[in-house]
């Protein structure tokens, strides 16, 4: 989603609260909460051509969401729809096992009703492979590159990021993962009523599909790189 995917830089720095670190004995993975927000939104416009959305927030503020040619359709979604907005974005990083092959990308969105009123969610899992080539605990930074070949610096800030980095060596592969989400529900006065056997939110059949590093972000925001938006790194 456009409005969740920032662009690549070169170094990056990031401070948030609610981490929780995933469990293992030998810190060989962690993750992170970096947005859990709410919001009220209308929907200015839906581009099905452009495969765009427009939503205002309540404050004015104008939300783009791009949801990529992988997505049939945005589930219920029509101009003019009044929303409650969900937005979830976290970061995880792991070490590759041995002979792993590369992670891959997905994008997948579901459909359903929640109290008879249709709901929605696009998630977007933006995947990639680092390579560590440098480490600085003091510092808590760590350098890495990317199967494109980019290199990335990145301050890790959350303590839980910061155990990880201790465990890692020059040479190892580690496995970035973003999750970006946004889940809806169109709280208009009238609504149509859900089929007798559409009480569940439920996954379209191919909609969930393995995308390529280039066009995974397209629909990227559940809730990574190492902590932060490139790759993310942090």
């Amino acid at each position: 989603m456009s409005s969740l995917v920032t662009g690549s830089v070169a170094v990056c720095t990031l401070a948030v609260a609610g981490l929780a670190a995933a469990p293992s004995a030998a810190h060989a993975q962690a993750s992170v909460l970096l947005k859990n927000q709410t919001a009220t939104a209308v929907v200015e416009t839906v581009d099905r051509d452009a495969r765009e959305v427009l939503l205002r927030e309540g404050n004015g503020h104008l939300i783009t969401v791009e949801y990529g040619s992988a997505v049939r359709d945005l589930p219920h979604l029509h101009e003019g729809d009044h929303l409650k907005i969900r937005f979830v974005e976290t970061l995880g990083a792991q070490m590759a096992p041995p002979d792993s092959p590369l992670p891959e990308s997905t994008l997948t969105t579901a459909r359903g009703y929640a109290h008879g009123h249709p709901r929605g969610v696009i998630a977007a899992f933006n995947r990639e492979r680092g390579t560590i080539k440098a480490i600085d605990l003091k510092t808590h930074t760590a350098s890495f590159v990317t199967d494109d070949g980019a290199l990335h610096v990145a301050v890790l800030r959350t303590q839980a990021m910061q155990d990880f980095l201790a465990t890692l060596k020059i040479g190892d592969l580690v496995d970035i993962t973003r999750a970006e989400s946004i889940s809806y529900v169109i709280t208009n006065e009238n609504v149509p009523q859900p089929p007798t056997n559409g009480q569940q939110l439920a996954v379209p059949a191919g909609d969930s599909v393995a995308a390529t590093p280039a066009t995974a972000t397209q629909a990227a925001p559940p809730a990574a790189p190492l902590e932060a938006p490139p790759v993310a790194g942090q």
